[in-house]
């Protein structure tokens, strides 16, 4: 949430939302000069700096409270053990009689030819430029964020989707009065259109769909959905039963099929 979820991605839409209000205040009076800069690399330096701020005060708040906190990528041993590879490689194992597992989710990608050349919630948090012409794939609020940020910003935006409206899931009449109000907004809607391929040219990236359209993008999001981040915790060997999408079966309580372990959040 802190690092990569709904705080760096509210001050992203907080940045956006100024466009709108700066048109509108020109009709309230205010006298704003025709042209307004913006500057992507400004707000994203506040962005980081001010993750790095609320990760210093979770980091005080776990050290005043008696918390032993250790950095680097863990895995499970044994019932009672886990093994942490820390950021210098060096490896330190830790017994308890309880372990927690709360890894969260990852950002998943289509799996279509040229795929490697979209990005993921995860890396629109930190675009070195921002894009001028953007494709969104999915239908979800990630995808319908980041497609008013973006538009907000002054890109064109195409939002790509499987269903006859956004926001699957939610209030058929909202979902129709967000689709409307993101076509006001300038966005170019694509409902039950999927993407089949992308491709690098000169131009940027050709983004091909299964309605044999063709356009060229300078970014490509996949707003596709995640998946429980569980397959470098070692849970086989340990016995942690898991689904066929990797998420940790836990019962009423968030205990696992082992007793000693509990899982809470995405990843389950």
């Amino acid at each position: 949430c802190v690092i990569r979820g709904c705080v760096p991605k509210k001050i992203l839409v907080y940045g956006a939302s100024f466009g709108g209000e700066i048109e509108d205040a020109r009709n309230y009076g205010w006298e704003v000069n025709e042209k307004v800069d913006f500057n992507w690399k400004k707000l994203l330096q506040k962005k980081t700096d001010e993750i790095v701020r609320l990760n210093g005060i979770y980091k005080r708040l776990l050290s005043n409270s008696g918390v032993k906190f250790f950095e680097g990528e863990g895995k499970i041993v044994g019932p009672n053990d886990v093994e942490v590879t820390q950021l210098d490689g060096t490896k330190l194992s830790y017994s308890a009689k309880h372990i927690l597992i709360a890894t969260g989710s990852r950002a998943q990608r289509p799996a279509i030819p040229g795929q490697e050349l979209g990005i993921s919630s995860d890396e629109a948090l930190s675009l070195e430029e921002l894009p001028k012409r953007a494709v969104v794939l999915g239908g979800g609020y990630i995808a319908v964020e980041f497609a008013s940020i973006w538009r907000g910003m002054g890109a064109s935006v195409d939002l790509f989707f499987r269903k006859e409206l956004p926001l699957r899931g939610f209030d058929d009449e909202l979902r129709a009065v967000v689709a409307r109000n993101l076509e006001g907004r300038g966005i170019d809607l694509h409902p039950q259109t999927n993407l089949t391929e992308l491709v690098k040219t000169e131009d940027g990236i050709k983004v091909r769909t299964d309605h044999g359209e063709e356009l060229i993008a300078d970014v490509v999001l996949f707003a596709t959905g995640r998946s429980p981040n569980t397959k470098r915790l070692n849970l086989a060997a340990v016995g942690v039963e898991v689904d066929k999408t990797g998420a940790i079966k836990v019962d009423e309580y968030s205990r696992t099929n082992v007793p000693s372990i509990w899982a809470v959040g995405d990843a389950t």
